[in-house]
């Protein structure tokens, strides 16, 4: 193995383009499936952040928003865990106050599709948010590479080679596209194994494609789980 080859990681961009998803497609900002029997998950306020429209939302519940859908047979990349087949991931779309992270809070569900049997009537919709979190609706046209680590995830004598540039568009796996901070190393709470960016929200897209939502300064929201269970506790990083 080559030293480049050392630092390639497979990653799929999502390649958002607008479009009209149901819930039975890989999307962002469409329809969820969502069982009727199952409660939506809600935001306890607490770490809302008083600031803009979430001004008097610190300690009022909220419900989150769906934002991404992605199904394994269209992103066999990610990593399902044993019976599920989808990722849902949801956006409280206020501005929060956590670790390493100010913007939204995420909430990640993994399920199996083939048992949702009756939908939700309505999603449930928050009184107030930020429009700078807010995705608009697109269906996905996903574009799979390699992609080779960014210089700052390389070691000080290969900052300088002719590599292709770490991508900032929303994707799957490959390497965290660091602007202002980084490299930063990641670590499981639950077990102390390394926690890898799994799941990356862009602010622009190499496609000129935006979902017209925005994190940090024109940033990334990254999603970084552990590498031997995605099950455990998620981190956040917006660069």
């Amino acid at each position: 193995m080559s030293i480049k080859e050392s630092f390639a990681r497979p990653a799929v961009l999502l390649n958002p383009l607008g479009g009209d998803p149901t819930d039975a497609d890989s999307h962002i900002g469409g329809p969820m499936l969502w069982p009727i029997d199952e409660p939506w998950p809600w935001c306890d306020g607490v770490t809302h952040d008083d600031l803009d429209a979430t001004a008097g939302a610190v300690g009022v519940r909220m419900p989150f928003v769906g934002a991404v859908q992605l199904y394994q047979r269209d992103f066999p990349e990610l990593p399902f865990p044993p019976g599920a087949d989808l990722l849902q991931v949801f956006l409280c779309t206020l501005h929060h106050d956590l670790d390493d992270c100010f913007g939204p809070d995420v909430r990640l569900v993994w399920r199996d599709s083939t048992t949702v049997v009756e939908l939700i009537e309505e999603e449930p919709e928050p009184s107030v948010q930020e429009e700078i979190y807010v995705p608009t609706v697109n269906v996905l046209e996903p574009i799979r590479y390699t992609e080779y680590a960014h210089s700052f995830d390389r070691p000080a004598d290969l900052r300088d080679a002719d590599w292709p540039e770490t991508s900032a568009g929303s994707k799957i796996g490959g390497w965290t596209c660091w602007w202002q901070s980084g490299p930063i190393t990641f670590t499981c709470p639950e077990c102390g194994s390394e926690q890898r960016q799994m799941l990356s929200l862009a602010t622009s897209e190499p496609s000129g494609e935006n979902v017209e939502w925005a994190f940090g300064r024109d940033g990334n929201l990254n999603i970084l789980t552990c590498v031997k269970d995605v099950l455990h506790p998620v981190h956040l990083h917006i660069d």
